[in-house]
């Protein structure tokens, strides 16, 4: 019985740890973005879905991935500097390229912002660029 027991233990541990995984992957592989021009990204994925401008000549742009969809903020140079994905079956991760101290400080801002920028997208009507 006890045998049972911990197989049943490692077979649910097993489930949770794939899933951290695979965040874990995604996680990395959208990382590698960061500090990068918007155009690295559009060539490594194709042109993002949707873009909007965001103040101060930066810009947040949105590609679908596996489901899930990403979104990047890129700053008046066209550099990204951080990153949010949302997916139903691993919920949202966010990454940035700030050290941990000014992310600490930008937390309230930086929530607030992705807010901002949600409700703007649901408000949007989806028209894929160059579908115009």
């Amino acid at each position: 019985m006890l045998i049972i027991g911990v197989g049943i233990l490692f077979a649910v541990m097993g489930c949770a740890s794939a899933q951290d995984r695979e965040r874990q992957a995604l996680s990395e592989q959208f990382d590698k973005s960061l500090g990068q021009y918007k155009d690295h990204r559009i060539i490594e994925r194709g042109p993002p879905d949707r873009c909007i401008a965001h103040g101060g000549g930066s810009e947040i742009c949105e590609w679908r991935v596996d489901g899930g969809t990403v979104r990047y903020l890129y700053d008046a140079n066209g550099i990204a500097r951080r990153w949010k994905y949302a997916d139903p079956q691993l919920g949202e991760m966010k990454g940035a390229q700030e050290p941990p101290t000014a992310a600490d400080q930008i937390h309230e801002s930086e929530a607030a912002m992705w807010k901002t920028v949600k409700d703007t997208f649901d408000d949007m009507k989806f028209t894929p660029i160059g579908a115009r």
